[in-house]
């Protein structure tokens, strides 16, 4: 009933519009409420963050638990892993991370899946941290950690899916937790439901350390009491890479949503040549192998850093990384934070409205040369800076993992 209810709201253009709007409108509210909150918290627990200080909080956190931290040579690690997408996460991310760990091993669910996902129900507020979930994933622990001791478990979890008790049981075990949370921008994350927190915030008490793409969130984590550090978004410069033909104009890869609709029907009128990759476009849904095939082969990718709907909330997105590693000159959405990553019009192009857009597209088509420097400084940058391998390393290093 709630499925039917849902198409035929998305069928009727305006209600569609006005649902959206109030949805954007929230949204943006409840982000400038969080700020205020956390603003105000800071001042009257006289908190500042500092990364430095993080260091030592973690490992006296650890050493308070009893857990003697060893550092190992690279590839000695036994690390569990809870994804959360497949696809996501094999375009370069588990393979780094099985250069640290000797055994990597994945949470699997009842369909011999990769994640946790098929097990929760739509719409995954349903219920909140499914005990079969959590069950699974500490049975799958204490029989990895049995077999042979397990150095670390890293995931991306949040606690409408797992309960913080579950994560705490594994700390007994004297396994460091550590959270990678991608979408801390996202106020879902940081609301309540039924009187629980959600998302990464609503673990805190079952974790050691949470590795945020969203600066501004390691201060609200400090304040809830849990050691957070800014790690932003990386690709995989193996798996990622520039091809030698360049046989697309302009690409773009997610679903067909929103803006995204928009954007591409307003820059196919334009009379540009571009190919929309994911659901709702009629290429359809691509596999990671074949994302960074087109990536390779393309002169521009496209990006939108939106949250939703919302133009005013914007987050670092992976494609914008993948496009970059892959030699392609990256043309996205105007990300303040994406910005103190790479510079404008040297390493990155960035637009504001559809109509920016395609006029940066049109002026990079026109001058191949000067679409190659932006193209080869962005991945140069990429390259030095932002691999899954760096992420990793540091994250580890930060807890005593590694030498």
């Amino acid at each position: 009933m709630f499925l039917k209810l849902k198409i035929f709201l998305k069928k009727s253009l305006l209600i569609f519009w006005v649902n959206a709007f109030i949805k954007v409108s929230l949204n943006s509210w409840r982000l400038k409420r969080l700020y205020r909150h956390y603003q105000s918290q800071a001042v009257r627990k006289g908190i500042k963050y500092n990364e430095s200080e993080i260091v030592n909080q973690v490992r006296d956190r650890l050493v308070a638990r009893g857990v003697q931290i060893k550092p190992l040579p690279r590839g000695k690690l036994r690390i569990f892993y809870v994804g959360s997408h497949y696809e996501q996460d094999v375009s370069g991310f588990l393979q780094a991370l099985k250069n640290f760990g000797g055994e990597v091993i994945p949470l699997i669910n009842d369909y011999n899946g990769y994640n946790p996902n098929r097990w929760v129900p739509v719409p995954r507020l349903g219920k909140l941290a499914i005990p079969q979930v959590g069950e699974d994933l500490l049975r799958q622990v204490k029989k990895a950690h049995q077999q042979k001791p397990l150095n670390v478990l890293i995931g991306q979890m949040w606690a409408d899916m797992f309960h913080p008790d579950v994560l705490k049981n594994i700390q007994a075990l004297g396994i460091p937790v550590i959270n990678i949370m991608m979408d801390d921008t996202y106020v879902f994350h940081w609301s309540k439901y039924k009187g629980r927190r959600l998302g990464s915030v609503g673990l805190v008490g079952g974790l050691d350390l949470v590795l945020t793409t969203f600066s501004d969130a390691c201060l609200w984590y400090a304040i809830e009491g849990c050691p957070a550090i800014y790690w932003p978004l990386a690709s995989s410069p193996d798996f990622f890479y520039p091809r030698r033909e360049k046989i697309y104009d302009v690409v773009f890869v997610g679903s067909n949503m929103g803006f995204r609709e928009q954007l591409v029907k307003k820059i196919l009128k334009a009379g540009i040549k571009i190919e929309a990759f994911g659901p709702g476009f009629p290429n359809g849904f691509i596999k990671a192998e074949k994302i960074s095939e087109v990536f390779g082969k393309a002169k521009i990718v496209l990006g939108i850093s939106y949250i939703g709907y919302n133009k005013d909330v914007m987050g670092l997105k992976l494609r914008d990384f993948d496009a970059l590693m892959s030699g392609a000159l990256c043309i996205t959405t105007r990300n303040p934070d994406l910005l103190k990553l790479f510079e404008e019009g040297k390493e990155i192009e960035c637009y504001d409205t559809i109509d920016e857009c395609i006029t940066k597209i049109r002026f990079y088509l026109a001058n191949p040369d000067k679409l190659k420097a932006v193209a080869e400084a962005g991945l140069k940058k990429a390259r030095e800076n932002y691999t899954w391998e760096k992420n990793i390393e540091k994250a580890l290093k930060f807890i005593g993992l590694i030498d």
